[in-house]
């Protein structure tokens, strides 16, 4: 059964106030805001908050009822405890630092790449070759794990790049040769 039509438990530590088209939450690890569409209508009633389409034939309606309840699902999460993504650096020479709330990788090129850290994240590098990055907030976080990778995807061949923590590929086989 989908989110949309479930019924959303607020959790105890969590504050939810909804005013003028707006979620306000209030937890124990801070403080965020959503924005709710004209197609979704919300109601919070004992406890528990409930997203319905207003137009139930309106095919973008019941989408953007799904994705409503999964961002407040994600918001209840980052808010109790926080969101991490754990990226891992693969490959000779390799490595990244925290220099001045900016991370400066090493990847390779002929230059370091910077990364400006926002304001409402931290990260942080174990080992050189492993970098953690910690929010309240999904989106942002995923966002940045996403711009760090984009520099140096995973590399089918060698098994060169930057990869989630965990993440496993299939090495191709490289060229064969003349027979």
């Amino acid at each position: 059964m989908s989110l949309r039509r479930k019924r959303i438990t607020i959790p105890e530590k969590v504050n939810v106030k909804f005013l003028e088209n707006t979620l306000q939450f209030e937890g124990p690890k801070g403080k965020l805001i959503l924005n709710i569409p004209d197609l979704v209508q919300l109601d919070i009633i004992d406890n528990k908050i409930i997203v319905n389409p207003i137009n139930k034939k309106l095919k973008k309606a019941k989408s953007l009822a799904g994705f409503i309840c999964k961002e407040i699902s994600n918001i209840f999460i980052g808010l109790l405890e926080k969101i991490q993504y754990r990226l891992e650096l693969r490959g000779v020479g390799y490595r990244a630092q925290i220099k001045n709330n900016q991370l400066e990788l090493y990847l390779g090129y002929s230059h370091s790449n910077i990364i400006n850290i926002p304001d409402d994240l931290t990260v942080s590098v174990q080992s050189n070759n492993e970098i953690v990055i910690e929010g309240i907030n999904k989106n942002k976080v995923g966002l940045l794990a996403a711009q760090i990778r984009y520099l140096r995807p995973p590399e089918p061949y060698k098994g060169k790049g930057i990869f989630y923590k965990g993440e496993k590929i299939i090495l191709k086989p490289g060229k064969s040769g003349k027979k």
